[in-house]
């Protein structure tokens, strides 16, 4: 199901079940063959960047999934907006290493990468309030849904990880637990 695999990513955005996501390819190839930086490339240890679209998308299936009601809109709008925010925050930031990251020794690349994750954090704590105001609103089957959502929208993540780190290694991963 399309909702499933973007919660996760939509979390490491929007969603308290989400945790960072790192990237599993290494920053070899990165440049282009005139040793210009790739600005398509996947950067080592930063966490994926969905497109506006994606963030939309996945508002919207959430939504959906939830089943908001029109009572339940005047809590929806500021959480969805944090995740809407917080998407752009995420952009940003990750143009911002991925413009910088040529230049960066190993102890700057680290810090980077440590000021992204801090943000994230901080992002995660804004959208986690506005989210709990909305749960507190929802009835309880709706909150039963959610959980289950958010529970296995972080199982079929972690699964997604490994087999993406398991084929960038050339392996078979093993199913998540």
């Amino acid at each position: 199901m399309m909702f499933r695999r973007f919660l996760p990513a939509a979390a490491l955005l929007m969603l308290p079940a989400m945790a960072m996501a790192a990237d599993p390819q290494p920053t070899t190839g990165t440049q282009t063959e005139a040793g210009k930086p790739n600005p398509t490339a996947p950067l080592a240890h930063t966490p994926r960047d969905p497109a506006p679209e994606q963030v939309e998308a996945h508002i919207k299936a959430l939504h959906d999934q939830l089943g908001i009601t029109k009572k339940q809109e005047a809590l929806w709008a500021p959480f969805a907006q944090d995740m809407r925010d917080n998407a752009q925050r995420l952009h940003d930031a990750i143009e911002d290493r991925r413009s910088k990251l040529p230049t960066l020794n190993a102890v700057e690349n680290m810090q980077s990468y440590a000021d992204l994750v801090i943000e994230r954090a901080r992002d995660m704590q804004t959208l986690n309030t506005a989210f709990a105001s909305l749960y507190d609103s929802l009835s309880k089957k709706q909150r039963k849904h959610a959980d289950t959502l958010f529970r296995e929208g972080d199982s079929e993540h972690t699964a997604a990880q490994q087999a993406k780190a398991a084929d960038a290694q050339g392996t078979t991963a093993a199913p998540a637990q």
